[in-house]
């Protein structure tokens, strides 16, 4: 058998280290570039979901008020200021983890809801810190609280006082 030299061009040889180097380190970047994108739509379907589950429960809470109020009875307002404002929602969101006395950051988790019965306030634990960026803290409080307008002292006697709630976010 004659064996001849196989003479490659250097068009036929493929990758150099140096390309391959370059064309990893292109991947890499890119990878953790998206990586970011992916953490910021997390942080953002969170805020946006913490903004869904208040805006459910304002307006359960303004529905029930609306009905007290056709019924003329000041006393279920102030009822309402003291039971779980989750009650009043048809379907409870999947991470309420129930009604707890004065959680810890432990007993309700990362990115769940609950009712403190101790001060009478629902509390959200962040999933991600940085998803409030006027937040601070990592755990949202908001609370059902009783409004009344200031007395008018030209009003008629006999005429029904105003009272309201508001469902609003409190700090510790």
């Amino acid at each position: 058998m004659i064996f001849s030299a196989i003479f490659v061009s250097r068009k036929q040889r493929g990758f150099s280290f140096f390309e391959l180097t370059i064309a990893v380190i292109v991947v890499a970047i890119l990878s953790g570039l998206l990586l970011l994108r992916i953490r910021n739509f997390q942080v953002e379907a969170e805020h946006a979901a913490v903004k869904m589950i208040v805006s459910n429960i304002r307006s359960a809470i303004e529905i029930t008020a609306m009905q007290a109020k056709l019924s003329s009875s000041s006393e279920d307002l102030t009822l309402l200021t003291e039971e779980n404002p989750f009650n009043l929602l048809k379907v409870k969101p999947a991470n309420y983890v129930g009604e707890l006395y004065s959680p810890s950051a432990e007993e309700i988790g990362k990115g769940n809801w609950c009712f403190d019965r101790a001060d009478k306030s629902l509390i959200y634990l962040l999933n991600h810190e940085n998803a409030f960026k006027n937040s601070p803290m990592k755990m949202l409080r908001f609370k059902v609280e009783l409004r009344r307008l200031p007395q008018n002292p030209a009003k008629p006697p006999g005429a029904p006082e105003f009272y309201g709630v508001a469902f609003e976010q409190v700090s510790d």
